[in-house]
């Protein structure tokens, strides 16, 4: 590029495009760790049509990536029933969390490290925590590191790209071969199911389907096994649908 700048004018032509080219410069370097949360709501439905619980979800992103998360589940009368917190330091997938379900004074979690995973569960105050170590592996998916591993690979699911993985789960103390594929798109929204791995398996075990906005990855929908008990014990399917804060 050609520039004909003239003494005076010139000069001060040439001045405020360095300033802009700082200023630009600068609020990239800013843009580039700024820190935001994202904030949405899910009401849990049971079979019966009834509330089974809310979930207040917060995100915190930093440099375009989530790193931490906190879950609150309430009833329908507004109870605090349980939380689950999770941190994302080794990658979006990795979710070191720890939940507790308060009504069934029951709690798990997982703690990612460099080379190994460490899965604990207690299943109530009486007992004693049960635990183990798992090495970590590239393709293990860990709490809530499932929807961030979806958001982060929407275009590959939408695309056709069926991901196997292995879905770690502290309340087992152990991992499971799982896939993750597209079942269809409708407009601007793809359905995703995360299923058992062995066909055999996949027929009498439960699985798991999420919507997703392909526009903005926003969850929409989620129907499965609630890892909240109820109130009689058991842990119900529940239909979730999402929205959020503007």
């Amino acid at each position: 590029m050609a520039y004909s700048f003239v003494t005076g004018t010139g000069r001060k032509s040439m001045g405020i495009v360095l300033a802009l080219t700082f200023f630009s410069a600068l609020f990239l370097i800013c843009f580039s760790s700024l820190v935001y949360g994202e904030i949405f709501v899910g009401k849990a439905i049971n079979s019966e049509g009834s509330v089974e619980y809310v979930e207040y979800h917060t995100v915190t992103h930093k440099n375009g990536k989530a790193s931490e998360s906190q879950t609150l589940y309430f009833d329908a009368n507004n109870n605090k029933i349980g939380e689950l917190i999770s941190e994302y330091s080794f990658g979006p997938q990795f979710g070191s969390y720890d939940f507790r379900d308060i009504r069934a004074q029951y709690q798990d979690g997982a703690k990612v490290a460099v080379d190994r995973i460490w899965l604990f569960r207690k299943k109530s105050p009486e007992d004693d925590i049960e635990d183990t170590y798992i090495s970590r592996e590239d393709n293990q998916i860990v709490g809530q590191g499932f929807h961030q591993f979806i958001v982060n690979n929407l275009e590959q699911i939408a695309q056709g790209e069926i991901f196997q993985v292995r879905l770690v789960l502290p309340s087992r103390l152990d991992q499971y071969e799982f896939r993750i594929r597209k079942k269809k798109i409708e407009g601007d929204t793809i359905f995703i199911r995360l299923e058992v791995e062995n066909w055999l398996l996949r027929i009498f075990a439960p699985h798991i389907d999420v919507d997703y906005d392909l526009k903005n990855r926003h969850l929409l929908r989620y129907e499965g096994i609630s890892n909240l008990e109820d109130t009689s014990g058991k842990h119900k399917k529940v239909f979730i649908t999402y929205s959020y804060e503007s």
